[in-house]
């Protein structure tokens, strides 16, 4: 499969800089404070990657399926839990957006996000009283 995400940035020495933010603007930014439900995000048309940041306590992310008609995220103990990825408390996580169906837009002009097939939808929720920001690239 190609590498449908944009690059890491590189020093003058051409090694990959793993720690660093990103080096474009971010495509769209979401904040959401003190939140006790879920948020869902439709992503752009050429968004290939999320950042996610904590403040407070942590949080937890869904891919929801564009033919999905639950877009909540849930977090408690037992057969019910349904995230797919946890954020620490006061922290930074990038995430790639997986695939979620083989592309069939090939020759049409779509942007990235949608030409590859990768998830459209991801859902947010706090895991307690505290922010959750979400940028697009």
């Amino acid at each position: 499969m190609a590498n449908y995400t944009r690059p890491l940035p590189r020093d003058t020495g051409g090694a990959a800089m793993t720690g660093s933010p990103s080096p474009v603007l971010a495509l769209a930014r979401y904040a959401s404070e003190n939140a006790t439900v879920s948020s869902v995000i439709s992503v752009s048309h050429d968004t290939t990657a999320i950042e996610v940041a904590t403040l407070g306590t942590g949080a937890a992310i869904r891919w929801i399926a564009a033919g999905s008609d639950s877009s909540s995220v849930i977090t408690v103990a037992g057969s019910t839990s349904n995230f797919d990825h946890t954020i620490p408390p006061n922290a930074v996580r990038r995430f790639v957006i997986p695939v979620e169906v083989q592309a069939t837009n090939a020759g049409s002009v779509v942007g990235i996000n949608r030409g590859a097939g990768l998830y459209q939808r991801v859902a947010h929720r706090t895991l307690g009283i505290a922010s959750v920001f979400l940028s697009e690239y």
